[in-house]
């Protein structure tokens, strides 16, 4: 069933529902204003009668108060009535004569025949003579109105009913239609064609809101579907060349009978690719799993400035080897985290490589941690090409290289993999960077201050466990 024909049933139920609920209210409520209106002229009627008695009644005996009733009868307005009885019950006058029963002090409701009457009964003393009479009503006008006016609501429930499904199709159409120009837009869009939008509706409402939220989502798939089209050219383009230099190789040193040392040395070409090739496969399948979100850091209390002096032995011959020098600056005092010691390892490594790759001879490359109130940083800084400012949004996107490195070695991941660890530590990674000064890439750690104060952030990408749970 359609959300339109849904809204015209509940709107022409809870209409319909409302139309029957209203008329019967005003019919009841016309009903009991009359009989009230019909009640009071009864009551007005008895003190009138009353009073005529009391005075214009001459001597006394029956016949006396007879008479004067007879006159007071002859002035009551069609359809009424007044019945008169003595002392001990029995009628003395009627005016018109019919069969009436006693009725009570308060108006009430009598059948007479056929007919209903609205009837009312009071004792009187005239000239110390006791009396009791009856005044009526009949409500043969009233139940008349009250008929037409059941015929008048009972044609126009279904009229309104009519008019009130019609006039819910209408408006289901009218509130509908930006949905179906919405759901009609959606159906062309593609992943080819992410970028086209849908048509915002101009009033301020929910569908206005359901399609600037459909457009940004439509935005945000574009944008990814971007970065995927992307990142699978250039992790094509990364993998083509090393396999394209494995194969090469094998075919030259099959094409014709080599020596032992020409093959030995194609093998180790093969092996050198090999293992560029590896490493790229392995940046791939960790940033893949770092998105799906399966790789989880273990945090635990660790000291930072612990692990870049056990670092400092194996970095300095890297260093060494690229004719440049290494300075470590630490504070005496330990610098306590919460971190994943072979995640925050592998980040000093990337960084130190990084700063290597791109310093020219001569060099030099500064290793620099720093405690704060709240925060660790660690700088690594270097002497080398630089970064252009235009390049520096773009430096964590994978694959992508400045122009300057595009020679080098390298797949474009490492400073990937590097913003990866330092947010799944709830860090922050920056970069300053001027043209052939040199670059400086800071890390900021939340500080630890007591084991008790570490906290998981994100069950999904980070775990922790303190020393007694180990």
């Amino acid at each position: 069933m359609s959300i339109r024909l849904r809204l015209i049933i509940w709107h022409s139920a809870v209409f319909g529902a409302g139309l029957i609920a209203f008329a019967i209210v005003v019919w009841f409520g016309t009903r009991a204003a009359l009989i009230d209106h019909i009640d009071t002229g009864l009551i007005r009627q008895a003190d009138g009668l009353e009073l005529f008695l009391e005075k214009e009644t001459r001597g006394s005996g029956l016949a006396a108060v007879v008479e004067e009733t007879r006159e007071y009868s002859s002035g009551l307005p069609l359809g009424s009535g007044v019945r008169l009885y003595d002392d001990s019950g029995a009628l003395v006058f009627a005016n018109p004569m019919v069969s009436l029963d006693l009725a009570s002090r308060e108006p009430a409701t009598l059948l007479v025949g056929a007919s209903q009457v609205r009837a009312l009964t009071r004792k009187v003393s005239i000239r110390g003579d006791p009396y009791t009479y009856s005044l009526w009503r009949s409500l043969d006008e009233t139940e008349g109105a009250l008929v037409d006016l059941r015929r008048v609501l009972i044609m126009l429930v279904p009229a309104f009913l009519v008019a009130s499904v019609a006039g819910g199709w209408l408006l289901s159409r009218r509130a509908l239609r930006p949905v179906d120009e919405l759901t009609a837009a959606a159906r062309h869009i593609s992943l080819s064609n992410l970028s086209t939008k849908l048509p915002v509706p101009r009033r301020a409402d929910e569908l206005q809101r359901l399609a600037q939220a459909w457009n940004e989502m439509l935005s945000r798939l574009d944008d990814a579907a971007r970065r995927l089209r992307r990142f699978t050219a250039d992790a094509s383009h990364e993998l083509r060349t090393p396999v394209a230099l494995i194969r090469t190789t094998a075919e030259v040193a099959l094409r014709q009978k080599r020596t032992p040392g020409e093959y030995e040395s194609s093998l180790q070409r093969i092996q050198e690719e090999s293992r560029e090739l590896t490493g790229v496969l392995e940046s791939l399948m960790e940033l893949a799993r770092a998105d799906e979100g399966t790789t989880r850091f273990i945090l635990e209390p660790m000291d930072l400035r612990a692990l870049l002096l056990e670092l400092q032995p194996q970095v300095e011959p890297m260093v060494r080897d690229a004719g440049l020098t290494l300075s470590l600056q630490t504070p005496q005092a330990e610098l306590q985290v919460a971190g994943d010691r072979s995640a925050l390892r592998r980040l000093i490594l990337l960084l130190l490589e990084n700063a290597v790759k791109f310093t020219p001879s001569a060099g030099r490359v500064s290793l620099r941690a720093a405690q704060h109130a709240y925060t660790i940083t660690l700088d690594v800084e270097d002497t080398g090409i630089g970064i252009a400012p235009a390049e520096l949004a773009r430096i964590f996107d994978r694959f992508y290289q400045v122009e300057d490195a595009r020679s080098g070695k390298g797949a474009g991941l490492g400073l990937s993999i590097a913003q990866w660890i330092v947010e799944g530590h709830r860090g922050r990674i920056d970069v300053v960077s001027t043209p052939g000064v040199g670059s400086t890439f800071r890390v900021t750690l939340p500080a630890l201050r007591s084991p008790e104060s570490v906290t998981v952030h994100d069950d999904r990408m980070v775990g922790f466990r303190r020393p007694s749970d180990k």
